[in-house]
């Protein structure tokens, strides 16, 4: 007996898995890092900390005007609505 076949379904925009490529992070985005450095280098994003806590200028939140949270990965992405580059 053969077993049927699944064809994989591409997850939908916003789900866990969803590929975009990731373009500069967004204007909006900021971190507590951005303002607060000790050798007056400006690593702005390059250093990505789990603890690290992002908010949207838009919002002035956690999460962005499209009800999604603000995260480094996620505001890199283009193809998400409030997204404007650098």
């Amino acid at each position: 007996m053969s077993e049927p076949s699944q064809e994989p379904v591409a997850p939908e925009s916003g789900e866990a898995g969803a590929e975009a490529t990731a373009g500069p992070v967004c204007r909006h985005l900021r971190s507590k890092g951005m303002y607060v450095y000790t050798d007056g280098m400006d690593y702005g994003f390059e250093h990505n900390y789990d603890s690290t806590l992002y908010w949207c200028l838009k919002t002035m939140k956690a999460f962005g005007p499209d009800d999604d949270m603000v995260e480094k990965e996620s505001c890199c992405r283009p193809d998400r609505p409030c997204y404007q580059p650098l």
